[in-house]
């Protein structure tokens, strides 16, 4: 137990040196600007298609800052009890196959279809030295610990969105785009001398490292781990049109745990029989398309809820409008106001111009218990500020980028016709 305490202390002395050493101090300050710019081109977007204030980039990366630093704490305990070493593992060319993949299409700047690519390169030519299971435990435990921050923060702050459905017909849905900055400390091996060093050390037990990293310790010199601080950013990108984000987010959690329980078990089983380290270089990228394949097609298969054909559905709620104060929330029906039915957004706004005193709505919600109850607010409305879902008649909606090839690719196409 004094062993586990000691470990505990070294460690937290090691990640409290990236919040006093300068240069840490830079790249948590490179991180944390990047995370800042894409909850600010979050609020850009709300602003332009809705109107809609809500988004504060600050306060968004504050918060994810807050999850990113637990989801880091989870890493570190991982990197540590499987003895995960940044040596050999190819860390930097996993980075530079993600920004390449990138280029393709965006989904791909993951480390899953990363450390597939750098597995199967050092396979076929040998280059560069990397240790295969090493490096899918490492790919395995980064999304063990993004499928926490999934579950945690994945749904918060979801963007509403009108998609193209594939009957042709608008629809309301949510984009759920989050971005952590993830402080960690992971192992870096390290062949010393001997005797002549005095070093803070932990004795570990005979069975650690379970991840040996392919570390050959010349003779007259021993092997020791160092603790090293390093600052990811882990990402979650995700649309839903059949039910609620916090829904979507937590399944999505599940299938990628899931996931990374697999690969992690499939690194150690390669660890140990090293003519198996194919098999979790095929699953790293394979099983992460299962996992989005599976999430998509549920929503194929599921019709979207978020609609406007019967009634009026609140897909959002501007801040501190009567909306919010009467408690108004997604997926929100708007069956009558003081009495009297509305089966549109244009009848609602016939009932409550020029304006409505006091008035009562009837709401239905398919997703809370009980489904239909009133809802009251004492003043006048409009504006009443919601955002409502898409009738069928609705003609803007969003469109999703290509990838940078893959934008030129059809740009070049298009200039041969």
């Amino acid at each position: 137990m004094t062993q586990i305490w000691e470990l505990v202390r070294i460690t937290w002395q090691t990640f409290t040196l990236m919040f006093t050493d300068l240069r840490y101090i830079l790249i948590l300050a490179l991180v944390f600007s990047i995370v800042y710019r894409q909850y600010s081109k979050k609020r850009t977007y709300e602003q332009e298609f809705f109107g809609l204030r809500r988004t504060d980039p600050l306060r968004e990366t504050a918060a994810a800052a807050i999850y990113g630093l637990g989801g880091g704490l989870l890493a570190t305990a991982l990197f540590i009890v499987f003895g995960v070493s940044l040596t050999n593992s190819g860390a930097a060319y996993l980075w530079l196959a993600a920004i390449l993949l990138m280029l393709f299409h965006p989904r791909f700047l993951c480390f899953s279809y990363a450390g597939s690519l750098v597995s199967i390169i050092h396979l076929v030519t040998g280059y560069p030295e990397v240790h295969i299971p090493t490096l899918m435990a490492l790919v395995a435990i980064l999304h063990l610990a993004e499928s926490a921050l999934i579950f945690v923060d994945g749904y918060n702050g979801s963007s509403p969105v009108f998609f193209k459905h594939k009957s042709g017909k608008v629809v309301g849905g949510f984009a759920m785009r989050r971005l952590w900055p993830m402080p960690t400390i992971a192992l870096v091996g390290l062949a010393v001398a001997s005797s002549g060093v005095e070093w803070q050390s932990v004795a570990m037990p005979d069975w650690w490292p379970i991840f040996h990293g392919g570390l050959e310790v010349p003779e007259g010199q021993m092997l020791v781990y160092m603790l090293f601080p390093v600052v990811v950013a882990l990402g979650y990108s995700d649309f839903v049109q059949t039910e609620l984000p916090k829904s979507k987010s937590r399944r999505s959690a599940g299938m990628l745990l899931v996931y990374s329980l697999v690969l992690l078990g499939l690194s150690l089983l390669a660890n140990k029989f090293s003519v198996l380290s194919i098999l979790p270089v095929i699953f790293a990228s394979l099983g992460h398309e299962l996992v989005i394949f599976w999430g998509k097609r549920r929503e194929w298969r599921r019709e979207p809820v978020f609609h406007g054909d019967n009634g009026v559905m609140v897909l959002s709620v501007y801040p501190n409008s009567p909306a919010e104060q009467m408690g108004l929330q997604e997926g929100d029906v708007i069956k009558s106001v003081n009495g009297v039915e509305v089966s549109d957004l244009k009848q609602l706004v016939d009932e409550i111009s020029p304006w409505a005193v006091d008035p009562v709505f009837i709401v239905e919600n398919r997703f809370l218990q009980p489904k239909q109850r009133e809802v009251r607010f004492k003043g006048t409305v409009p504006p009443l500020g919601i955002i409502p879902a898409p009738h069928p008649g609705q003609a803007s909606y969003v469109h999703f980028k290509d990838g940078y090839l893959k934008s030129l690719w059809k740009k070049w196409r298009a200039r041969r016709k």
